[in-house]
Order: C-alpha cells, then sequence, then structure tokens
C-alpha cells in the first residue's frame, strides 16, 4: 500500500469517529428525551391528549434510539475494517 493511500486511510478514519462521537451525542440526547417523556407520562397532567403525546414522544425516541445505536456499531466495524486494511 502506498504513502498517499495509507494518509487517505488515516483521514477517513479520524472523519468517521468524529462522526461516531457525534452520534454518540445525538444517542444521549435521544435517551434523555425518551426520559422525559416518561416523566411527563407519569407525574403530568391527567389529560388523555397529554399522556397520548407523552406515549407517541417516547416511542419514537426508544426508536430513533435503536436506530442510532444500529449506526453506531455499523460505523465503529467500519472503521475496525479500515484499521485492519491499514495494517
Amino acid at each position: 500500500m502506498n504513502k498517499e493511500l495509507k494518509l487517505h486511510y488515516v483521514e477517513e478514519v479520524k472523519y468517521q469517529t468524529k462522526m461516531l462521537n457525534n452520534l454518540k451525542r445525538w444517542l444521549k440526547c435521544s435517551i434523555i428525551f425518551s426520559s422525559l417523556f416518561l416523566a411527563f407520562i407519569l407525574f403530568g397532567p391527567t389529560s388523555l391528549i397529554t399522556r397520548i403525546v407523552g406515549i407517541v414522544g417516547m416511542v419514537l425516541c426508544v426508536i430513533i434510539s435503536v436506530i442510532i445505536g444500529l449506526g453506531i456499531r455499523n460505523g465503529r466495524n467500519n472503521v475496525n475494517k479500515i484499521l485492519d486494511l491499514i495494517q
């Protein structure tokens, strides 16, 4: 493998690692919002509409968290494959 190609792979690993860290931040935010919606369901007003909004919001946040988690896992696997290719 020539040095120029290896340099491009190293830059790609740095970029993907940065994006993985961004995804981790989004995952934390999604989990926090899911927890807030749960608290809203349990301790919020007893109106049916507010409970439905809380349940829908919590379900959406959980689905988003799962999708982001899959993205993190696949991204980490991709970075590991690139690192194995470099070595």
